[in-house]
């Protein structure tokens, strides 16, 4: 089956305390499928694309439950791999409320996505076709397997011919800012499509100044055709503001600001 849109990463749990209870002091929990990459081949096949997500569930129901959710998105899921054995990893999430931020517990060690590794996929077949490549840097960040596996998805996305898009999502939790640029510059000279935050771009790259001097470097450097970055204003945990601006062709474009209520703000940059 040819695909529009192929993504690789790993999907995880998301429990949350209801109505803004604190994670110490949970007694039940909203639970929902999040991860990125999975989020972004969701979200194009509510567009009508044909998408696929790879990677590797537990071999158990909670496996099956990761299935039945990217299938329920419109996602195909036959490059999602079973392993024996293995976990899933999750993250616990505290919605804040003023002048209490949000916050986030993540037990990801040791998941089954973490063991994805080069030669797990026959990518040159899988991406035959494709229009657009997609991970971010988030997977690489998982383990040294996943480094090299990323390495091999973006090699034979170039050799099939695919736009690639990236985006950096900077985790600390998973790597030093050193590591993370070391990896993500030999990844980003291969985009087409790099995708950004003023954040990820000071911790990783350390560019700093105007939002229009950030995007010229990452495009001056690495030679991406089209470099993106997201907008954030941040007034207190229930609203904020939302605008994006993009370089190409040597032009810079800007997006119409939002203001926005702060329903659930993880995922937000996914759905972008």
């Amino acid at each position: 089956m040819m695909f529009d849109v192929v993504t690789v990463g790993e999907g995880m749990l998301r429990l949350s305390p209801p109505r803004y209870e604190r994670i110490r002091r949970m007694r039940t929990l909203d639970v929902h499928v999040c991860g990125s990459q999975g989020n972004v081949a969701s979200n194009i096949a509510r567009l009508g694309m044909k998408t696929a997500f790879a990677t590797k569930v537990p071999n158990n129901a909670l496996g099956l439950l990761m299935k039945d959710h990217y299938m329920s998105c419109g996602v195909d899921a036959s490059l999602i791999q079973f392993v024996d054995d293995s976990r899933l990893g999750v993250n616990f999430i505290e919605f804040g409320a003023t002048p209490r931020p949000s916050a986030v517990v993540y037990d990801r060690r040791n998941s089954a996505a973490s063991t994805i590794a080069p030669g797990d996929y026959d990518w040159d077949e899988i991406l035959k076709g494709v229009r657009l490549a997609y991970t971010d840097g988030i997977f690489p960040g998982l383990s040294k397997n996943c480094t090299e596996a990323t390495f091999e998805f973006v090699k034979a996305a170039r050799r099939q011919g695919c736009q690639i898009a990236f985006d950096v999502n900077y985790r600390e939790h998973l790597w030093s800012p050193e590591e993370a640029r070391r990896v993500q510059s030999e990844i980003i000279k291969n985009v087409d499509i790099l995708i950004t935050t003023q954040w990820d771009s000071e911790i990783v790259f350390g560019y700093k100044g105007s939002y229009e001097d950030i995007i010229k470097k990452f495009h001056d450097e690495f030679g991406c055709k089209i470099v993106a970055i997201t907008l954030r204003e941040v007034y207190d945990v229930l609203r904020g503001a939302w605008n994006t601006m993009v370089y190409t062709d040597g032009r810079v474009l800007h997006g119409r600001k939002h203001e926005i209520d702060v329903i659930d703000r993880f995922g937000g940059g996914d759905s972008w």
